[in-house]
């Protein structure tokens, strides 16, 4: 009787301390956004959020690459982004996470985390950061916001779909690796060209498996080549997309001239009309014509 009593204590042990590393790995899940508003908008100039702010657009939410959205409010969800760990960014998070939390009072806050952490290249944009010093700067900055509000969730590092080391590669080893990191939505970014939809879904699926159950959020989304191209790309993707359960918010790269903004930078391109009005049952919804 006793043996049987010292082996009931040890496996509930066991699965107590199962239990905390699944805790300290994954929070609960975030809700899924809301019907036809998992859409995003990337941008640096806040003057181009508006242009998608019209009727029966599909959009919900926007960031930046950093913490604050620049004005004091735009007509979507402001996700704030810890970009690296470089003082300009680290100094003004805690503020800022604040005031996002404040702002969403009484809805989840999401955050999001370093921004190609895997890319090193000079002029590429990335935060080129290792797996150790991102382990130390997510513990030093991103942890600290989950007691902020019960609905509070962070976005993994948002990495390249780079190969050997980097990518998926590098993101897995971070989860592996920060024990202690409550990441809640795994963030991707895919580029590539536009013909090649079939290699886009293969890296969703690819991402899945390094989620491990957690939502996905592809905070950048550029497929290249002609408008023709790329709209072709859209009537495939944004179905798949919007049909896809565990894809909780995707953004195009970018609201810029030349992108998803007109050359003028007065309206939406004939793409950004197409990624704007795409309805979420999978159908066009365009209403009005791109200028």
């Amino acid at each position: 009787m006793q043996f049987l009593h010292l082996l009931i204590v040890v496996g509930l042990a066991l699965l107590v301390s199962a239990g905390s590393v699944t805790i300290r790995q994954k929070s609960s899940p975030p809700e899924k956004a809301g019907t036809g508003r998992r859409r995003g908008i990337a941008y640096n100039d806040p003057k181009f959020v508006h242009l998608f702010n019209v009727e029966n657009n599909q959009m919900g939410w926007c960031y930046n690459w950093y913490p604050t959205s620049d004005e004091t409010s735009t007509p979507f969800e402001y996700v704030p982004m810890l970009w690296g760990n470089h003082d300009d960014v680290t100094r003004k998070w805690a503020s800022a996470v604040q005031q996002a939390a404040n702002a969403q009072i009484n809805s989840p806050t999401h955050l999001l985390s370093f921004n190609e952490p895997d890319i090193c290249e000079p002029g590429a944009g990335g935060s080129c950061m290792s797996v150790p010093s991102a382990v130390a700067a997510w513990n030093q900055w991103m942890q600290p916001a989950k007691s902020i509000k019960e609905k509070m969730y962070l976005g993994s590092p948002a990495v390249s779909n780079g190969a050997h080391g980097r990518g998926l590669d590098w993101l897995r080893d971070f989860i592996t690796a920060c024990t202690s990191c409550s990441v809640d939505f795994i963030c991707i970014h895919w580029y590539d060209a536009a013909t090649n939809v079939e290699h886009f879904k293969r890296h969703v699926d690819a991402a899945r498996t390094v989620a491990a159950g957690r939502p996905i959020w592809i905070t950048e989304l550029g497929p290249r080549g002609t408008d023709e191209e790329i709209k072709t790309f859209l009537d495939q993707v944004i179905p798949w997309l919007e049909a896809s359960g565990d894809v909780h918010r995707y953004a195009f790269f970018m609201a810029r001239e030349g992108f998803l903004v007109n050359a003028q930078g007065n309206g939406l391109s004939e793409v950004g009309a197409y990624v704007t009005y795409w309805r979420s049952d999978g159908q066009r919804g365009f209403t009005v014509e791109p200028e």
